[in-house]
């Protein structure tokens, strides 16, 4: 149960983290990245004090058709890979009977994407910093029941231009609204996780293109066979709940869906005086509408210090 508590210490600050480049809405993409959400033990409250992570996103993947920089484009192909820093604080002193942790991340990415405007083919690839993420989480536990409830801000930092078919920013604010629960079985080492999650968007001035809102749950059940390694069986579901708007939204209200699939890993090697952890996780997409089919790929490193 000891060595269990330091993988949440670690794991749970991770979350969040890997947003930015996943699909859906304008573009066929959204701040939310599938999977992210929940991973091990996500809301079981971590130790008191800061940690360092580091997380690698990888996305490859197409869609039919989307618009992009005011523009509808067909035939889409994109391939975006982010690297992801951060740091979070969980605070000792109890908040509202409860543990309180809070954050902030900074992605820097190159995106890959191909796409048929009319009749010609064009392609165009970005590097930049991308949209910065802020989060605040309370952390509360009833028997073997552990509840997390986390509020991210996502701010348009990044880079955006509308005569690029290639941007590692969105241009537009987000605020994603989550609570995980999570059922863990210290004495067999099992772990049940669900978190839905509610994510409004804000006009993209550009383009005057308003993202629908967006509903997303992510799910995992979890398996450790060590006190240092588990393994896991994890998912998605996504649906926009409200169509897109705006004169920028040429394909009309553009209502995604879908659903993916996949495994992970958790390795906790010894490091020192300090607790590392590294995730490894990769999902399929086995169902889309209106949104991009492919493979979402992370590999997610966190220090305690």
């Amino acid at each position: 149960m000891k060595r269990i508590l330091v993988v949440v210490l670690l794991l749970a600050s991770c979350l969040g983290m890997a947003r930015g480049v996943a699909q859906a809405t304008e573009g066929a993409s959204s701040y939310y990245f599938p999977g992210s959400s929940t991973a091990f033990a996500v809301a079981v409250a971590p130790e008191p004090g800061f940690m360092a992570v580091s997380q690698t996103l990888f996305y490859s993947g197409r869609a039919n058709k989307a618009v992009l920089g005011g523009r509808v484009n067909f035939a889409l192909e994109a391939d975006a890979f982010y690297e992801v820093m951060g740091g979070f604080y969980t605070f000792e002193k109890p908040v509202l009977g409860s543990r309180l942790q809070v954050g902030i991340v900074v992605p820097v990415g190159h995106a890959d994407v191909e796409a048929a405007l009319g009749s010609r083919r064009a392609s165009d690839n970005r590097t930049g910093i991308g949209d910065t993420m802020i989060s605040a989480a309370l952390y509360w536990q009833k028997g073997d029941f552990h509840y997390k409830l986390v509020e991210s801000v996502f701010v348009p930092t990044g880079q955006y231009g509308t005569e690029d078919l290639a941007n590692v920013g969105r241009n537009y604010w987000g605020f994603d609204t989550a609570l995980a629960v999570t059922w863990l079985n210290a004495g067999t080492g099992t772990e049940i996780s669900v978190t839905p999650g509610i994510l409004f968007n804000t006009r993209n001035t550009a383009t005057d293109y308003k993202s629908g809102n967006e509903f997303h749950v992510d799910f995992a059940v979890n398996q450790f066979l060590a006190q240092n390694l588990a393994l896991g069986f994890h998912g998605y579901y996504y649906r926009q709940v409200s169509g897109d708007s705006g004169s920028g939204a040429k394909l009309g209200g553009f209502e995604g869906e879908s659903f993916g699939i996949g495994p992970a890993l958790l390795w906790m090697p010894k490091a020192g005086k300090g607790n590392l952890s590294v995730i490894a996780k990769w999902l399929h997409d086995v169902h889309q509408e209106n949104r991009m089919h492919g493979d979402y790929g992370q590999l997610t490193v966190g220090y305690r210090f």
